[in-house]
């Protein structure tokens, strides 16, 4: 599958790719319309195989995948269900409550806060990726997969901040904490507010590349791709850094970290 895909296009066969993926998804209606036009249907069964591949890559085949959906749902749920982090989101009626938040919070160090605030945007990660995956229950395991990997990793990076914020005893020093997605402690003050905007687009493109992904708009994820890049140059020209787990998951979707953004 790879190889194939490392083939120029214009050098693919497309009925030999076609044969892969009816292997892959038993779909013979899509196989015999792709062999009857194969020009036709060749960024289709390109799209496609990039999906499973990514299953593969992972170490993962569909069923393994359907067993995860199984057990990531009902956590996050749960979550959503407990969510201490409640914002002045006008989605949320009792927004002016924080439940959850320490009393002592003023006193703990910048990087044991910057948790808690990172957190408002990790909850609405996972609430926005929960509520898209609800919407395509109908869809098959290799088209859910990118998004169910993504609440997955969103979910345990909320559980395991609040679990260090609320663990952490005053008068220790804080262990290397970067929370992700929040601005840089270390930053100059007149960078932040950069940094800060940095961030929230890198976070709105990502979000944008990940639908574009989901309803096969190459243009839309071209756009999205150029903007993310143009964001990260934006904050590291500010003095931010990505965080690792952004990172990843930027990585995961086909960006370039190493790119010059588009001014």
């Amino acid at each position: 599958m790879q190889d194939w895909l490392n083939q120029p296009a214009h050098e693919r066969d497309i009925v030999a790719g076609a044969t892969m993926l009816l292997r892959l998804n038993r779909n013979r209606v899509l196989y015999t319309n792709i062999v009857r036009r194969p020009e036709r249907f060749a960024d289709k069964v390109e799209y496609e195989l990039r999906k499973h591949l990514k299953i593969r890559l992972d170490g993962l085949t569909v069923a393994d995948v359907v067993k995860m959906e199984r057990e990531v749902m009902p956590r996050v749920e749960q979550t959503l269900k407990d969510a201490l982090v409640i914002t002045t989101d006008a989605e949320l009626p009792q927004g002016t409550i924080a439940r959850g938040k320490r009393l002592d919070h003023d006193r703990l160090p910048a990087e044991i806060q910057a948790l808690w605030d990172g957190n408002i945007e990790n909850y609405h990660k996972v609430r926005d990726l929960h509520h898209r995956l609800k919407e395509m229950e109908a869809a098959p395991p290799c088209d859910r997969y990118e998004f169910l990997k993504l609440l997955d990793e969103a979910d345990r990076r909320y559980r395991e901040n609040l679990a260090k914020y609320d663990g952490f005893v005053i008068g220790q020093e804080p262990a290397t904490v970067v929370a992700d997605n929040t601005t840089d402690a270390q930053a100059p003050e007149k960078d932040k507010a950069r940094i800060n905007a940095a961030r929230k687009s890198i976070s709105k493109w990502k979000a944008a590349l990940i639908k574009a992904y989901g309803d096969g708009d190459g243009e839309k994820c071209t756009e999205a791709l150029s903007k993310i890049s143009a964001a990260i140059a934006d904050l590291r020209a500010a003095g931010g850094a990505l965080g690792t787990k952004v990172s990843a998951e930027l990585l995961q979707l086909g960006v370039d970290l190493e790119a010059e953004g588009d001014e």
